[in-house]
């Protein structure tokens, strides 16, 4: 666990998602879960060191990596209101479905069963707590999830960005709003957010430059599924165009590189899926 101001910390060493956790004297607000029930448990009782006894977990939005392990935790939940009607529309309980998304939670042995928390708290457009003096917001920035949201610290000049910014790897593109997330990148690199720490969710601190690079991808990807729905390739085609795509990112090893491969193929033909329904209706 690293604080990168007082009393923000952040934690990169589990599979899945980067965490965070802000301690107050009143307790500590978590932000994303571990996603094995073991990781879980280690990280709540980290967290829970040095700060009050009350505890709170904010989901940035409802992708299985980051809401696995949130059962775990073992307190409130708070998400955005689109975030818990996906959560509310999967099944309480069972074994995961075997797929292919590219997703880090599908590699990870140890999940054998899903048992959902659903969040206690939502809201619309932004939410404030106010456990100390430094009050810590909650702001709704649609794209890469229909839920997704900001954690903002204006007074220590931090905000967690959930997937908005992947560092090093492929965006998820399945349920992806493209221009509601460039419009998203657009405003994190405005002089509003000007000397903010960024951090994501897919890595560590990110920059401007790697907004205005994101930026460039998101349109790439727009271009060709343009480009794909109006050439009515099949489902085959279309998933080997997405994998391509991993070609624009350097993976550490082949492995690595599959699953950038395989997030691109399923993330591009879900996100066509949607391109083409949206043009029809």
């Amino acid at each position: 666990m690293k604080e990168i101001v007082s009393g923000v910390f952040i934690e990169t060493e589990y599979d899945g998602v980067t965490l965070g956790a802000v301690q107050t004297p009143n307790g500590v607000i978590m932000i994303d879960a571990p996603i094995s029930m073991k990781d879980a448990q280690i990280w709540r009782s980290s967290c829970s060191r040095n700060s009050g006894a009350e505890r709170l977990l904010v989901l940035l939005d409802e992708h299985f990596d980051r809401c696995l392990g949130a059962r775990a935790m073992r307190c409130s939940i708070i998400a955005h209101e689109k975030t818990a009607q996906a959560i509310t529309g999967r099944n309480s309980a069972g074994k995961p479905q075997t797929s292919r998304t590219g997703s880090i939670w599908e590699s990870i042995s140890e999940v054998n069963s899903i048992h959902w928390a659903h969040p206690e708290i939502t809201f619309t457009n932004e939410m404030s707590i106010n456990w100390d003096d430094k009050p810590l917001l909650l702001e709704y920035h649609p794209g890469p999830a229909r839920g997704s949201i900001w954690v903002v610290l204006p007074e220590r000049k931090v905000i967690f960005l959930g997937d908005t910014v992947p560092v090093n790897q492929p965006p998820f593109l399945a349920a992806a709003d493209l221009d509601l997330w460039m419009e998203s990148l657009e405003l994190l690199k405005s002089n509003e957010y000007k000397d903010y720490i960024l951090i994501s969710s897919r890595g560590s601190t990110v920059t401007k430059d790697d907004a205005r690079e994101l930026q460039k991808f998101l349109k790439k990807v727009q271009r060709l599924a343009e480009k794909t729905t109006n050439s009515k390739s099949d489902l085959v085609q279309i998933e080997e165009t997405g994998a391509s795509l991993a070609d624009e990112f350097k993976a550490r090893n082949k492995v690595e590189m599959e699953i950038f491969r395989t997030r691109l193929a399923y993330g591009f033909s879900q996100y066509c899926l949607n391109f083409l329904s949206k043009k029809v209706s």
